[in-house]
């Protein structure tokens, strides 16, 4: 079994709703209304048909759009899908796969057409068969060739506290945190600043290491370097591989 290295997030984290909330402008609140479980999927279409009578962008539109998001996290009858595997991944690639569904419903609510099927099904049969399955390519790691990624488990540092790291791909893992932090920012000969994502200097190998050990993950750094997370995550890789060996000998 592969095992990467991912740094405890000790930050409160960002929920689905907030992430959408901070990239459309429009905030949800399921306290506004109460739903009936028994009329569950009347209500939730007649806020999608209400949604589409307004125009585009419209106040009312949004309106209605908030409406019918927070009704969809009340009724807690979204799909999980896959809740097995992604191990360590799977809150992470959950709630991107959710804030790309809300996003999408946003953008295409006309897409919706109640005479085939109810919202629910229409929402869950998009979160399952394409959202899900874009996040997961989005955040997983880039793995060797021949290596099932459903079979990855994702380390904290904490795990690695209580592991002999030798028994885990050594290329891969950093030593414990306090340590490996004061190598990053000492730098000694300069290469965690000097080695960076092609074309941004900011996005340097120091930078990424600190603050995935401060607990950012990959939707805040993604946002806060302009950079997407499949290319944040695979240059990060890359970067633990060749300095993995200097941080030891730093520690020695």
């Amino acid at each position: 079994m592969t095992e990467f290295l991912k740094s405890e997030d000790t930050r409160s984290p960002q929920t689905p709703a907030r992430i959408f909330a901070d990239m459309t402008g429009i905030q949800t609140s399921s306290s506004q209304f109460l739903l009936d479980p028994s009329l569950l999927d009347q209500q939730l279409k007649q806020m999608a048909i209400a949604a589409q009578h307004h125009p585009p962008k419209s106040r009312l539109r949004q309106r209605a759009l908030a409406q019918l998001i927070g009704a969809l996290q009340q009724s807690k009858k979204l799909v999980h899908p896959r809740r097995s595997q992604f191990q360590g991944f799977y809150d992470e690639i959950y709630a991107e796969a959710v804030q790309r569904l809300f996003v999408y419903l946003c953008e295409k609510i006309d897409a919706y057409q109640p005479h085939r099927g109810e919202v629910l099904q229409w929402v869950n049969f998009l979160l399952d068969r394409q959202f899900f399955i874009e996040a997961s390519r989005d955040i997983l790691p880039t793995l060797p060739k021949g290596i099932d990624p459903r079979r990855v488990i994702c380390l904290t540092l904490e795990d690695l506290d209580r592991s002999n790291p030798s028994e885990v791909n050594p290329q891969l893992v950093p030593l414990p945190s306090q340590q490996v932090q004061q190598c990053l920012e000492e730098d000694p000969d300069g290469k965690f600043r000097a080695t960076f994502v092609d074309r941004f200097p900011n996005a340097n190998f120091q930078v990424l290491a600190l603050k995935r050990l401060a607990g950012y993950s990959w939707q805040d750094l993604s946002l806060e370097l302009g950079i997407s997370i499949p290319t944040l995550s695979s240059f990060y890789q890359r970067c633990l591989t060749k300095f993995a060996p200097q941080l030891r000998a730093y520690l020695s």
